[in-house]
């Protein structure tokens, strides 16, 4: 196995680990009070006090080292690719431990999903990148910002989740960004790459996607926050190998294959991580009337309310 090939297959592998942590954390958060930055301790007193969380967050951890594993092997546009690619597998998997089919239009993403890496594999090479563009890393994490705080200005009410989850993807896709500039850092001997202003927008990116995610979760339904939030990730990452690395393309004809390509595992990944995420089990309905219904109503009223 070659060394790209073999960074695409980590990649993929950490794909399927992220997937079932996105599951787990929606599944620990969604029935827990609301998280607040203005209340750090008290946020994360919610999220450690849950072991569906505590599990979703190990099995995050995991998904990101293999991802991580990926950059340093092949191009970013093709590893988060292959990101997105890892739905096709936990999606069916999924539905098969729960019992549950596909619809028609989740198989053709599944099928699409797989002919989309299939053409990003044709004639794929590495860019031969000795420095990180520091000039064009720096622009995209300022436009990324931008077009995450615009994100979540822009929701309002019933929204606010769905912005959410479109600024935690913009930013965890400028994070994996950043993520390739410190491994390039790290690749050429330089013991500063872990202090270097890329290692510092990983952090502030994936803390700042981190809380965007995790809220709305909360403010859910998880479907459209899960696919919006992993086409968000997706789109950045992929415009981020090709705008601030320079991968390649290849030849017009190959080059239109892979733009292809790209656009299928974007719009597959989109439907396939919504059919994941209407795999999440969702809090039953409680009752309407009398005082039970009353009360639960109530409870989730102040829970709603920052903490």
């Amino acid at each position: 196995m070659t060394s790209m090939a073999a960074g695409l297959a980590a990649a993929f592998a950490g794909a399927v680990a992220l997937n079932a942590s996105y599951l787990l954390q929606h599944a620990g958060t969604r029935d827990r009070p609301a998280l607040d930055l203005r209340r750090p301790r008290r946020s994360a007193a919610v999220l450690l006090g849950s072991p569906r969380w505590l599990a979703g967050l190990a099995a995050g951890m995991a998904g990101w080292a293999l991802f991580v594993a990926g950059l340093a092997a092949a191009p970013l546009s093709l590893v988060q690719a292959f990101a997105a690619g890892g739905l096709a597998l936990t999606v069916p998997a999924a539905t098969r431990f729960l019992g549950e089919r596909l619809s028609r239009r989740e198989r053709l993403a599944m099928a699409a999903m797989v002919a989309a890496l299939a053409l990003l594999g044709v004639g794929a090479t590495s860019p031969a990148v000795r420095a990180v563009p520091a000039a064009r890393m720096a622009v995209f994490a300022a436009v990324a910002a931008a077009a995450a705080a615009a994100a979540i200005a822009s929701g309002r009410g019933p929204a606010r989740g769905r912005a959410l989850a479109v600024a935690a993807g913009v930013l965890y896709g400028t994070a994996d960004a950043a993520a390739k500039a410190v491994v390039i850092d790290a690749g050429h001997g330089l013991p500063g790459a872990l202090l270097g202003p890329w290692a510092a927008i990983v952090a502030v990116a994936t803390f700042g996607a981190f809380a965007a995610f995790q809220r709305g979760l909360q403010l859910g339904p998880a479907v459209p926050v899960i696919a919006l939030m992993t086409a968000g990730t997706t789109v950045a990452g992929v415009l981020g190998g090709l705008l601030v690395f320079g991968d390649p393309l290849g030849a017009p004809a190959l080059a239109a294959l892979h733009l292809a390509g790209f656009a299928a595992a974007a719009v597959a990944g989109l439907v396939l991580a919504a059919a994941q995420a209407r795999l999440a089990p969702e809090e039953a309905e409680p009752p309407r009337g009398g005082p039970a219904g009353r009360t639960v109503r109530a409870r989730r009223a102040l829970d709603a309310r920052p903490l």
